[in-house]
């Protein structure tokens, strides 16, 4: 097939370049022909995509996992790879994302919207408690607010950010491709949280196969992901990010769910499915399969 290739763009743009490059250079061995763009640099909109078979979405953020990506090839009539529009507006707004996980029993924690000026007159849960973008990922503008923490060295614009209690536990992320369970993977690391230097710069990161997580934190782990993937309408393949609690009494909590996970190197599905025996090329073929259908 002839594939373009989309990449960079303006929000996460390094790590989707990382996950460009490595996606072309899957597409090449597996003997497809390969156009990369950067959107910023190419006016995606105007493009001519008659002699294109498939585009495939490498974008991370914003534009490319908000549906505007989407819709546009949807108008230009061109199978991509990822998710459905909706299914996109909605993953990416985490605020309105957990109302959807919260209707069909998906354990979240609790959190509100907020802005830095309601924050200052009054904080909605004791400390320690998460502030994040609503949109966004790679961890970029979370904060934890410890008892020690000051509001006001905090840099924040007037837009509203999500608050969310904050869960002591293992962070877990499992994977779904093509409506199925691919695997799960515990992410340990020493850093306050999994943020983007754990993801992309750390080399004391470490990402293990989880052993001590009981039958039933593992159901409901895998039932939780595929629920979010299936209930939203995603495609191809998502990665929902959890905190299991130290209590195992005590559910595995939901965060979110991403609709373009990473493709690097460091990012978690390739991972997910190297421990699954899939390989990468493999991986790449199946979302491109599941794109065409």
């Amino acid at each position: 097939m002839n594939i373009l290739l989309l990449s960079g763009g303006y929000t996460e743009r390094e790590v989707s370049l990382m996950s460009g490059n490595e996606v072309k250079d899957s597409l090449l061995r597996i003997g497809h022909k390969v156009t990369k763009i950067d959107i910023s640099k190419n006016e995606f909109l105007n493009l001519s995509l008659d002699n294109f078979d498939l585009v495939f979405n490498a974008l991370h953020g914003g534009i490319g996992e908000n549906g505007v990506i989407q819709s546009i090839c949807e108008f230009k009539n061109i199978p991509y790879t990822g998710s459905p529009v909706l299914p996109s507006s909605v993953a990416m707004n985490k605020a309105l994302a957990k109302k959807v996980f919260e209707s069909v029993n998906i354990n979240i924690a609790e959190s509100i919207v907020s802005n830095i000026y309601e924050l200052k007159n009054k904080e909605p849960f004791k400390r320690p408690f998460i502030i994040k973008p609503i949109d966004g990922g790679s961890s970029l503008g979370v904060n934890i607010i410890y008892k020690q923490t000051l509001l006001n060295e905090l840099k924040f614009n007037d837009r509203k950010f999500l608050v969310e209690d904050y869960i002591e536990g293992k962070e877990v992320a499992v994977a779904v491709l093509n409506n199925k369970v691919l695997g799960m993977i515990e992410i340990k690391f020493e850093e306050n949280f999994y943020d983007y230097k754990s993801k992309y710069e750390s080399s004391k990161t470490e990402y293990v196969i989880p052993e001590d997580l009981s039958q039933k934190q593992k159901y409901l782990l895998e039932n939780f992901a595929l629920s979010a993937h299936i209930t939203l309408g995603c495609k191809g393949v998502t990665r929902s990010d959890f905190i299991v609690p130290k209590e195992e009494s005590l559910k595995p909590v939901m965060l979110e769910i991403n609709t373009l996970p990473g493709l690097t190197k460091h990012s978690l599905v390739p991972k997910i499915a190297k421990n699954n025996e899939l390989s990468f090329d493999n991986l790449i073929t199946k979302i491109i399969e599941d794109a065409l259908v």
